[in-house]
């Protein structure tokens, strides 16, 4: 009897390993997927605010951002506190693609894409915002994010005008980042 005991044990320890090797194999996969579409959605919010003179720093969005990061990191069972600095970094990475696109069609040719309005890419950037804290929280039942994760990570992030410095920024405060349950 013991031994049949012993066999289920080994059987369900395998099996909660193997899950939890597929939701951090898909959670990573989603992770870096999300934040690569966020960086993207700069380019059409740094055209414009170019376009209708608008500045690329807004304090008032930005609380309303942290505002709604800091509720769904309560509904998703995230340290509210802790989701902050991660927030901080994607919206300082998220400028700094903004400022660099500006630049770029200020000394060259300007924007010759369609320019979605603001409120579209906003409503878009919550959407991915919303889907980072889930994909986060789901990541975090499984344990913390290893040396390994990031240097993955680091590797997925690929959109244009983000800098390795914004990159190394927003892997540090992901690395903060904490489950309260």
């Amino acid at each position: 009897m013991i031994r049949y005991i012993a066999i289920f044990l080994c059987s369900l320890l395998m099996c909660s390993a193997t899950f939890a090797d597929s939701v951090t194999s898909v959670s990573l996969g989603a992770l870096s997927g999300i934040l690569n579409e966020r960086m993207l959605l700069m380019k059409e919010v740094a055209a414009y605010k170019m376009k209708h003179h608008l500045p690329v720093d807004d304090f008032v969005r930005e609380q309303n951002v942290f505002a709604g990061a800091e509720e769904e990191a309560k509904n998703n069972g995230l340290d509210p506190n802790s989701i902050i600095p991660f927030i901080r970094s994607l919206m300082d990475a998220s400028k700094a693609i903004q400022h660099r696109y500006i630049v770029q069609w200020q000394t060259g040719p300007e924007p010759s894409f369609p320019i979605q309005t603001l409120s579209l890419s906003r409503q878009r950037i919550r959407q991915l915002d919303n889907q980072l804290v889930i994909v986060i929280s789901q990541r975090l039942m499984v344990g913390t994010f290893s040396h390994e994760d990031m240097v993955w990570l680091k590797a997925q992030l690929t959109a244009p005008n983000l800098h390795e410095s914004d990159i190394s920024d927003m892997l540090a405060a992901l690395s903060l980042v904490r489950r309260v349950r």
